[in-house]
C-alpha cells in the first residue's frame, strides 16, 4: 500500500511543475490566434477556448494538489 501511495504521491508532483507551463503556452496560443481574428465569432469562440484552458488548469492543478495532501494524510504513510 505504501508504494502504491508513494507512485500516486510522485505522480501528483510532477503534474503540478507541468499543469502552469502548458496552460500558459496554450494561453499564449490562444491569445495570438483571438488577436489576429477578424471575424467576431472566432474572438469570442477564442475567448471560450481561454476560459475553459483556466478551468481545466484549475481542476488539474487542485486535483494533484488535493491527492498529493491526502497522500501525505495517509495513516502509516510517511
Amino acid at each position: 500500500m505504501d508504494d502504491v501511495i508513494a507512485t500516486i504521491t510522485n505522480v501528483t508532483d510532477g503534474i503540478k511543475p507541468v499543469a502552469p507551463i502548458l496552460a500558459g503556452l496554450v494561453l499564449v496560443i490562444i491569445g495570438l490566434l483571438w488577436t489576429f481574428a477578424k471575424d467576431p465569432q472566432k474572438k469570442e469562440g477564442y475567448t471560450g477556448w481561454m476560459v475553459n484552458v483556466f478551468i481545466g488548469f484549475a481542476i488539474v492543478y487542485l486535483a494533484a494538489s488535493l491527492v498529493s495532501w491526502a497522500g501525505g494524510k495517509v495513516v502509516g504513510f510517511g
